[in-house]
C-alpha cells in the first residue's frame, strides 16, 4: 500500500451530505456521514459508461476503517490501495473530490488498460 500524505486539501465548496459533479468523463458522486461537524465516514466514486455500461473506475471511502482509494481496473478488478494516513476524514473527503476531478481521465485510462 502507498501513503498519500497530507497536502493543501481544502476544497471551497463541500457538500454537508452527498453530491454528484459532471466531468467531461464521466461523474463524482459523494456522500458522507457526519457527526458533530466532523465527517465519520464518507465514500467519493468516480464513475464511467464504458460500452455501455456504468464502471466504478476509482473510489475513496473509509471502509475497513482507514480512509483510503481503491484501485480498480476493468479487467483486474481491485488492484491495490492507496493510504491516506496522514489526513483526517474531513481532508481526506476534500482530497478525493479535489484529486478525482483533476485526474479522471488518466484514472480512466489506467482503468480500461488493466
Amino acid at each position: 500500500m502507498i501513503s498519500i500524505h497530507k497536502a493543501a486539501c481544502h476544497h471551497p465548496i463541500v457538500p454537508e451530505k452527498e453530491f454528484n459533479h459532471w466531468l467531461a468523463c464521466g461523474r463524482i458522486f459523494a456522500w458522507r456521514d457526519i457527526v458533530a461537524g466532523k465527517t465519520t465516514s464518507f465514500r467519493v466514486v468516480f464513475l464511467a459508461e464504458v460500452a455501455g455500461k456504468l464502471h466504478c473506475v476509482t473510489r475513496y471511502d473509509t471502509a475497513h476503517g482507514y480512509a483510503h482509494r481503491d484501485v480498480l481496473g476493468i479487467t483486474d478488478g481491485l488492484r491495490g490501495k492507496l493510504l491516506c494516513s496522514t489526513m483526517t476524514y474531513n481532508e481526506a473527503f476534500d482530497y478525493a473530490i479535489r484529486d478525482i476531478a483533476n485526474n479522471a481521465e488518466n484514472y480512466l485510462a489506467d482503468f480500461l488498460a488493466h
